[in-house]
């Protein structure tokens, strides 16, 4: 009996309504049923923008990205989601990945997407012949090998991309000073960041900037304003080094100006902050100062060491542990749990993922978008931080950031992962 007509119906309207299959006869249920329902053909078409990007940007000059927000690519979009849900159709649903049509549709997208973003993003008017090289190339094509043809010619067969199982690229010959402005954009980088965070180390900071890169659109950084406002916080609260675990060797003055706890037991803040006399007990700090906070126990329970401040923008206490845990099962799954396991909270991935969802949920998008000013700063310092007492600080680190004007023109999109519906 064939099943796939009735799933891949159910699949593309939607995949929430009750499924009944007999399970007679039926080869490999479990595999058929690890597609992702809502965004099936969004993620099989996006692959071959991803492709198209990448190979483009490989040829622009360092740090810089071609800008598909700038490009209309509805029609493209529109014939390869016609193609692969003809495929789709065929097939009932495409189960396997390395499905050979699939794989053919996508490779031949992402070459006809690499001519279209030359001709309508960049103005490239001519491009190098590239084959793959192999046996498999056919002949007409191997011809064609490290020739210069014009965009505007069609050599017989079409342009790379648009015969089928075409084993060739077309690679831009690029004039930097013919691309036209608003053609290209500024990616989050590594060195980028270093000019907020000075004293991290290179490998978590790029590490940081590609995971960044991924939340542009998600996390609603994709404006000037946003972008240097969630960088100010950052560091603010990071520090000059990036550091993803709160730091908490304080002396006792400093935790009497930060913490009510300390502020109102001036004679624990001199047993346990650093002195002369004795270093800092950070464990204790943490302990005293984060006790029945934010869903965490008493002194006794270690709640506060437990759940201390991890993360970009300090995560911290058990119940905003449990809250990001349940954000980031339902944003992007994978299981993990950060109640149970706090210290995943410090890896950069995650790092960057909380300081998002910390954004969002608290809707400093909004106030972001008040302009890069100090009472913006404000608003977003208190609803981070509960008070003002720091929005002086915040300030000019907003500054800084934003007349360094390295964030002026950062993509608008993810060029690590673009998607179609980012160039809308």
């Amino acid at each position: 009996m064939r099943h796939e007509s009735k799933f891949s119906t159910w699949i593309r309207s939607g995949g929430h309504s009750p499924f009944v299959l007999p399970l007679t006869g039926l080869a490999n249920l479990e595999t058929k049923f690890s597609v992702v329902p809502d965004r099936l053909l969004d993620s099989i078409i996006d692959d071959a923008l991803v492709a198209a990007v990448s190979r483009l940007n490989q040829y622009l000059p360092s740090g810089v990205s071609v800008d598909i927000s700038a490009v209309d690519l509805t029609p493209i979009r529109d014939q390869l989601r016609a193609e692969v849900a003809a495929r789709l159709t065929e097939t009932g649903v495409a189960v396997d990945p390395n499905d050979p049509v699939i794989t053919a549709i996508i490779a031949r997208y992402a070459e006809i997407l690499n001519g279209f973003l030359q001709t309508e993003g960049l103005h490239v008017e001519r491009y190098i012949w590239r084959s793959r090289d192999d046996s498999r190339v056919r002949s007409a094509h191997a011809g064609y090998d490290d020739q210069i043809f014009f965009w505007s010619t069609r050599p017989k067969g079409g342009h790379p991309g648009q015969d089928w199982n075409c084993r060739c690229t077309a690679e831009p010959i690029i004039d930097p000073n013919a691309i036209p402005e608003g053609a290209t954009c500024d990616i989050v980088t590594g060195d980028r960041l270093a000019t907020v965070f000075p004293d991290a180390d290179k490998e978590k900071l790029k590490a940081i900037a590609r995971e960044l890169d991924f939340r542009i659109v998600s996390g609603q950084l994709d404006t000037r304003e946003r972008l240097i406002h969630f960088l100010a916080q950052m560091k603010q609260e990071a520090g000059d080094d990036a550091r993803l675990v709160e730091n908490l060797n304080y002396r006792p003055g400093r935790m009497q100006a930060i913490y009510r706890y300390f502020e109102r037991h001036p004679d624990e803040a001199e047993r346990y902050g650093k002195t002369p006399d004795h270093p800092a007990d950070p464990v204790a700090i943490a302990n005293h100062a984060y006790a029945s906070r934010n869903g965490n126990g008493d002194v006794d329970s270690g709640d506060g060491w437990t759940y201390r401040g991890r993360g970009l923008l300090q995560l911290t206490g058990r119940a905003n542990y449990r809250a990001f845990t349940d954000w980031h099962e339902s944003t992007f799954g994978g299981g993990i749990g950060f109640e149970a396991d706090p210290d995943r909270a410090a890896e950069p991935v995650y790092a960057v993922r909380s300081a998002v969802y910390f954004w969002l949920e608290h809707d400093l998008p909004a106030l972001a978008d008040n302009g890069l000013n100090a009472s913006a700063v404000r608003e977003i310092t208190i609803r981070i931080n509960g008070s003002d007492d720091t929005a002086k600080e915040r300030m000019e680190k907003m500054t800084d950031i934003r007349d360094g004007g390295q964030f002026d023109g950062v993509c608008r999109f993810s060029v690590a992962r673009p998607r179609f519906e980012d160039a809308q």
